[in-house]
């Protein structure tokens, strides 16, 4: 895609089929443009004027609408690459399948200190347009050579976010492990608390549990920030019930509950919903079930993501009760929430198949809106759990309506 002058003009005289012969004119040999154009010589601005004239007077004389200009000619690989990368800078939208592999040829005609400057404002670029995964790659070859150690910790924060709406933790855990020995080096701040923190959720996301118990304790001595103790303490209680050490998890999470908001009772509590599903301890159920509910109906959450995950606890909560009313209200809800934010299919399928379960035949035009979100959520995950139901529920309510549901998966 980008050629030196020596290329381009050789290229060029190529495409307009004039010979050698003809371009050189009385002004220079054969034999010299012959060692120009094979790269043995270099093009001088003297030559290449020379040459742009008798192209130009060639092409008009054969009434060719085309020209070459010195400036254009003499322009070498990097000066091409680096207006290159700035256009499509430009570009409010950029079909990243299409210019991918011109972006990586360009990059690597320009000079480190260059190629690590654009790499990152290629990385705000791609997070702007919501390409996570090439922002995420051009973010860490901004990173090539980095010795400031507080640009360090800034771009580990960005990679830990980007790699958490990937769900690439074990590229967090890599990520960190690069810098592993210059952060241990580091003085204890604000940041490298945020940074080890953010790590050690990786680790457990990725169940490497005793490094990551061995940075939550040290964040739990050392932090002075209440709402990273908080949100430690959390982790704490999130890594023992992924481990299934379920008295401990209970533990935690009731001392999390103590003296706190609304907000953060009903999300401890629903955590405890979660263990007592996984135990199948009925009596814990109905004690933290209702306790969530209560905290929750105080103000509600006001973090979306975090109000859809509650919602959807206290949701299959009340099912095991058989509080179905209340069930379908919550993982209604949940829905609703989920839709507008866009979170994860997956688990709104999980919702859909769950509600399914409960409807009743007077439930019929909510089965009607839920269906129309199930076949639009169809096209992006090809999971017929949910259609199941669906099947399910018209046999046992409206089985005169089957055969036309069975046509929609046609």
């Amino acid at each position: 895609m980008f050629l030196s002058p020596e290329e381009k003009l050789l290229a060029f005289r190529k495409k307009h089929k004039i010979t050698q012969g003809e371009l050189v004119g009385e002004d220079i040999t054969r034999v010299f443009l012959g060692m120009i154009e094979i790269g043995k010589r270099s093009l001088t601005e003297k030559t290449a004027k020379l040459l742009c004239k008798n192209f130009n007077r060639i092409l008009k004389e054969r009434g060719i609408k085309d020209s070459i200009k010195v400036e254009e000619l003499m322009k070498n690989k990097e000066q091409q690459a680096i207006e290159f990368l700035k256009e499509i800078l430009k570009k409010d939208n950029i079909s990243s399948k299409e210019v991918i592999w011109d972006i990586e040829e360009a990059l690597y005609e320009i000079n480190e200190v260059e190629r690590g400057n654009y790499c990152l404002q290629l990385f705000k670029k791609f997070y702007s347009l919501k390409e996570y995964r090439i922002a995420k790659n051009y973010l860490l070859k901004s990173m090539h050579r980095i010795k400031d150690i507080v640009i360090i910790k800034d771009n580990l924060l960005k990679i830990f976010e980007l790699n958490n709406i990937l769900g690439d933790y074990e590229g967090s855990v890599f990520a960190y492990r690069r810098f592993k020995d210059r952060l241990g080096k580091e003085k204890w701040c604000e940041i490298l608390e945020k940074v080890l923190f953010d790590y050690s959720y990786a680790l457990i996301k990725c169940c490497e549990y005793d490094e990551a118990f061995e940075n939550i304790q040290l964040l739990i001595k050392k932090t002075k920030d209440d709402q990273l103790l908080f949100e430690t303490k959390k982790l704490l209680g999130k890594a023992y019930k992924k481990m299934g050490d379920y008295s401990h998890a209970t533990r935690e999470y009731t001392s999390l509950a103590k003296g706190k908001s609304s907000q953060d009772k009903a999300e401890a509590y629903s955590n405890m919903i979660e263990i007592a599903l996984e135990t199948e301890d009925i009596q814990l159920l109905k004690k933290f079930y209702e306790k969530c509910k209560v905290n929750y109906e105080v103000e509600g959450i006001k973090d979306e993501k975090l109000n859809f995950e509650i919602l959807t606890w206290l949701g299959k909560g009340a099912k095991k009760l058989q509080k179905n009313k209340d069930s379908k209200a919550f993982f209604m809800e949940a829905l609703m929430v989920g839709k507008s934010n866009n979170y994860s299919v997956e688990k709104r399928m999980e919702i859909i198949s769950e509600l399914f379960q409960i409807f009743e035949k007077s439930d019929f035009f909510s089965v009607q809106s839920i269906e129309n979100e199930y076949f639009n959520l169809l096209l992006d995950e090809k999971n017929y759990k949910p259609g199941i139901r669906i099947l399910e529920y018209y046999y046992k309510t409206l089985p005169s309506e089957l055969e036309n549901r069975f046509k929609m998966f046609k």
